[in-house]
C-alpha cells in the first residue's frame, strides 16, 4: 500500500495540472462571392461581435480586427490555461486579433482567416507579480473564425 500511495498522488496531480491551450489553424476556403463582397461580409460579422476593423492592404480586401476585453469579456472567443475564477484571470485584458484576407478567383475568391490573442496583465502592473505580454496563456477558441465562414456560405 505504502509503494503505491506516491504513485497515486503523482497520477491526481498530474491530472489537476492545466494543460496548454492549442489555438486552431488558419481557415482556408472558397467562397462564390467576389472578394470585394466577402470582405464586407467578414466586415459586417465582426463590426456586429465589438471588433474594431482597419485595412490592412491598399485595395480592401485584408482586414485585420481587434477585440480587447478585460477579466473575461472574450471568453467567448478565447480559450485561457488560466481558471476563470483565478486572480490572474481577474488580472488579466485579451486582445484577440483576427486577421481576414479574401483573394479573387476564377469563380468567386479564396479565403483566409485567423486568430491570434495577447494577454496582458494590467493589474499586476508595478508589483513583483508584473510579468510581460503572453501569446500563449489564451489562444482564440475559432468561434469568430467560424462565425465569418459561415456568413459567406
Amino acid at each position: 500500500m505504502y509503494r503505491t500511495l506516491p504513485l497515486a498522488i503523482a497520477a491526481l496531480s498530474l491530472g489537476c495540472l492545466a494543460r496548454p491551450a492549442t489555438a486552431p489553424t488558419p481557415l482556408s476556403f472558397h467562397v462564390m462571392h467576389s472578394a470585394r463582397e466577402a470582405t464586407q461580409t467578414a466586415v459586417l460579422a465582426l463590426v456586429n461581435d465589438g471588433f474594431r476593423v482597419t485595412q490592412t492592404d491598399s485595395v480592401g480586401m485584408a482586414v485585420d480586427a481587434t477585440r480587447t476585453a478585460t477579466y473575461n469579456g472574450n471568453q467567448d472567443f478565447v480559450i485561457c490555461q488560466l481558471p476563470k475564477q483565478s486572480a490572474a484571470a481577474a488580472n488579466r485584458e485579451t486582445a484577440l486579433l483576427i486577421s481576414f484576407r479574401a483573394t479573387p478567383a476564377a469563380t468567386g475568391s479564396d479565403v483566409t482567416v485567423s486568430g491570434k490573442v495577447t494577454t496582458t496583465y494590467p493589474g499586476y502592473a508595478n508589483t513583483s507579480m508584473e510579468t510581460g505580454p503572453s501569446e500563449t496563456d489564451c489562444v482564440s477558441s475559432g468561434t469568430m473564425e467560424r462565425r465569418i465562414r459561415a456568413a459567406l456560405r
